[in-house]
């Protein structure tokens, strides 16, 4: 169900999107494609798969959205008066983190319902999948000057999106976050090797794999690698100290285009929240 649970992950980055009404409209089309990629699904495992998903999104359009704007309104109001504090920041921060952990359970039925569609040659085939990708990128990351580029060039893509551009000191505050602080590429692979471990072991009974989604998609942090999650965490701090220097950095031109953007996505969010 990796792939599953990363194609849902990819939801979540929709707030920063700049055209988040089209991002939602198909959010139940890109994550079943991408679960067909993984697991060739039949005609009816998509028609259902993707009825259920926007049943699913739609309950997050619903409830989530309008917290999500609230949220993005009050931190606008403090990056215009100039009153976030570093602790404010850290709430911010850890609260969005929070959010995105909730909602992985919200996809649980669907989750579950589409598991025990699975035939045993789709299962295998996911499995195989899985680490075929896992081995591609342990390949990728071999290379680490590549590998910071490609982190680079997200980092810029999402900063974009917010601020247009950064200065000539700002990029060298990225530089330098990047290069003291890479993203955990390897402990994330070996967590998704062994996390699969754990989805093979349950595939013994059609209620063990079923058992075992449900469980993973309430709490998938009771199946993570502990090394993986000490290193995300730290890495999650780290990042966490790189935005609100980002932030401390920014001209009033920027912390203009921030507010901009920051009332455009709220008000963006509570259109789409009331979206039948």
């Amino acid at each position: 169900m990796n792939k599953f649970l990363l194609s849902l992950f990819c939801f979540l980055g929709i707030i920063s999107c700049t055209r988040l009404d089209i991002a939602v409209n198909w959010a139940d089309t890109y994550i079943a494609s991408q679960v067909d990629d993984y697991f060739d699904l039949s005609s009816q495992q998509n028609k259902e798969l993707k009825s259920d998903l926007k049943q699913d999104l739609r309950k997050i359009r619903s409830q989530q959205f309008p917290i999500w704007a609230k949220t993005l309104r009050q931190l606008e109001k403090e990056v215009r008066a100039g009153t976030l504090t570093e602790a404010g920041f850290a709430k911010y921060y850890r609260d969005a983190i929070a959010a995105s952990q909730h909602l992985l359970p919200m996809f649980t039925d669907t989750a579950v319902e589409f598991i025990s569609s699975a035939s045993a040659e789709q299962l295998e085939h996911f499995e195989r999948a899985i680490r075929k990708k896992n081995v591609e990128n342990e390949q990728k990351i071999q290379n680490s000057e590549q590998a910071r580029n490609d982190s680079r060039k997200k980092y810029l893509r999402w900063i974009e999106m917010w601020i247009e551009s950064l200065t000539k000191d700002q990029d060298q505050l990225l530089n330098q976050h990047l290069n003291n602080n890479p993203f955990p590429a390897r402990a994330q692979i070996k967590n998704r090797t062994h996390v699969l471990e754990k989805f093979t072991e349950a595939r013994k009974s059609p209620e063990s794999l079923q058992n075992f989604v449900r469980n993973y998609y309430t709490d998938k942090n009771q199946y993570s690698d502990p090394n993986y999650k000490q290193a995300l965490t730290a890495y999650q701090a780290d990042l966490e100290k790189f935005g609100y220097q980002l932030l401390n950095s920014l001209s009033e031109k920027q912390k203009s285009l921030l507010c901009e953007n920051l009332t455009e996505k709220a008000a963006l969010l509570e259109k789409l929240a009331h979206k039948e």
